[in-house]
């Protein structure tokens, strides 16, 4: 029985964690969501959200390997992408081996009514606010998440889910950044809108 289905694209690579990796990465998707027949505005949102994923995956993942002084070009990690694309759903998992989000840092951003400066910390939290559409999991656990950067802004905008786990050497999922911290897996979902 032949299970081909035009409707479905899916793709898995892996690429060195190099800037040249995002055009590459980018030029087959567009390619792919236009032989699924995609409209013009779903492809342009989807992206600029996976250019945004990339690029966050590969700084990672190279500020990482700085930290580790590799001695030759071929011990230089990698990053790994999939998705999958139907006739209305787009999802992907991209996968790096950087330090991790930093959730402690996010979470001690959460205004604290002990605090003296509880106000100002208020102010702030409703500048930058709760990022909706995005789940992210320690150990499981859905945790809130706030005062991130614009990069995770952009993709929620254009997403219907996104999830971030840790990926640890010790536990596979952490619930902190450690040394053990050895990237990210994030998963982001969108249903063709268009």
């Amino acid at each position: 029985m032949n299970n081909y289905n035009p409707k479905i694209k899916k793709f898995l690579d892996s690429f060195k964690a190099e800037t040249a990796t995002v055009p590459v990465v980018i030029d087959l998707l567009i390619q792919d969501l236009k032989s699924i027949g995609y409209p013009q505005p779903d492809i342009d949102e989807i992206v600029l959200s996976m250019d945004e994923a990339l690029t966050n995956a590969i700084q990672e993942t190279i500020r990482k390997e700085e930290n580790i002084f590799y001695h030759t070009d071929s011990e230089r990690r990698e990053i790994t992408v999939s998705y999958i694309i139907t006739s209305d759903l787009f999802d992907t998992t991209i996968i790096d081996h950087g330090k991790g989000l930093d959730l402690l840092k996010s979470q001690k951003e959460t205004p604290s009514s002990e605090s003296v400066d509880y106000f100002n910390q208020l102010f702030n939290y409703s500048l930058n606010g709760k990022i909706t559409g995005l789940k992210v999991r320690l150990n499981g656990q859905e945790i809130v998440l706030k005062g991130i950067g614009a990069g995770l802004k952009i993709m929620t905008a254009f997403m219907d889910s996104i999830t971030i786990d840790l990926i640890d050497k010790e536990k596979f999922i952490s619930n902190s950044i450690s040394d053990f911290t050895d990237g990210t897996i994030l998963n982001m979902k969108r249903k063709r809108r268009y």
